[in-house]
C-alpha cells in the first residue's frame, strides 16, 4: 500500500500559528465531479460517464428537493466515481488529478480568500487545505499555490497501480478538526479557519478568527449566531 500524505504536510508545530482552509466552495468554486465527469468524455468514455451519471442525478434532484443532507449521498457518489479509475498507474491518475485542477478548480479559485492565504503565508504563519478530496488531486493543487500543505483523503495504490478505493473514510466534518487540533497550541485553537457549509463548523469553531465563505444555510446560522465573518465577494 502507497500514500502520498508525507508529501503534503509537515509533522504538526504547536508554536507555528497554522490557518486552515476548506476546498471546494472555499478556496474554489470549482466542482470535481462535474470536472471529472469532462475529463472522461475527453477520454473516450463518455457513453459510460454519461451513464454513471444518469444513474445518480435523480437521486440528487430528489434529496435536493426534500432538503435532505446530501453529505453521505456526496460521498457515496465520489466513492463510486473514483472505482472507474481502478486499474489506472499512478501517474495516470495524478495526470487526471491535474487536468481537473487546471480545468475546474484552479480557473475557479476564490481570489479574496487566495490573497487572505497568501498573506497569511507571507505572515509566517502556515496554511492548510484540508479537505475530503483525495491527496493525488491536492498534489496537483498545491503546484499551483506554493508554501500551502494539505491533509487529504488517503487513495489505496498497489505495485503502483490504483486499486479504486479510498484507506479509509472521507476527511470531512469531525476529522478535519480532530486533525486540526494537532495543530493548536496545548488547550488553545488554530489561528483561523475558511469553511463553506455547516460540515465545516467544527474547524471553524477551534479557530480564533473564523470565517464563513458564501456559507450554505447552516453555517450563516451557525456565523451569526456566533459573531463569526461571512466572507462573500
Amino acid at each position: 500500500m502507497q500514500t502520498n500524505q508525507s508529501l503534503l504536510i509537515a509533522p504538526p508545530d504547536p508554536q507555528t500559528q497554522t490557518v486552515a482552509s476548506d476546498l471546494e466552495g472555499t478556496l474554489t468554486s470549482g466542482v470535481t465531479v462535474r470536472a471529472i465527469h469532462e475529463y472522461l468524455v475527453e477520454n473516450g468514455r463518455a457513453a459510460e460517464a454519461r451513464r454513471f451519471y444518469l444513474r445518480r442525478i435523480p437521486g440528487y434532484l430528489l434529496r435536493r428537493g426534500l432538503g435532505l443532507n446530501l453529505r453521505q449521498f456526496k460521498n457515496d457518489w465520489m466513492r463510486d466515481l473514483l472505482r472507474m479509475f481502478a486499474g489506472y498507474t499512478l501517474p495516470d491518475f495524478r495526470s487526471m488529478c491535474d487536468w481537473v485542477v487546471g480545468q475546474s478548480l484552479w480557473p475557479g479559485r476564490r481570489k479574496a480568500v487566495l490573497a487572505e492565504l497568501r498573506a497569511h503565508l507571507d505572515a509566517g504563519r502556515r496554511v492548510v487545505i484540508v479537505t475530503g478530496m483525495f491527496e493525488p488531486l491536492l498534489e496537483a493543487l498545491l503546484a499551483r499555490f506554493p508554501g500551502a500543505e494539505a491533509i487529504g483523503t488517503p487513495i489505496r495504490v498497489e505495485a503502483g497501480v490504483f486499486t479504486g478505493e479510498l484507506v479509509g473514510d472521507f476527511n470531512v466534518g469531525p476529522r478535519k478538526r480532530d486533525q486540526l487540533m494537532l495543530f493548536a497550541p496545548q488547550g488553545g485553537k488554530i489561528h483561523a479557519a475558511y469553511g463553506d457549509t455547516f460540515s465545516d463548523h467544527f474547524m471553524l469553531a477551534i479557530s480564533e478568527n473564523p470565517v464563513a465563505v458564501f456559507p450554505d444555510r447552516g453555517l450563516r446560522r451557525e456565523a451569526l449566531a456566533n459573531g463569526w465573518r461571512i466572507l462573500e465577494e
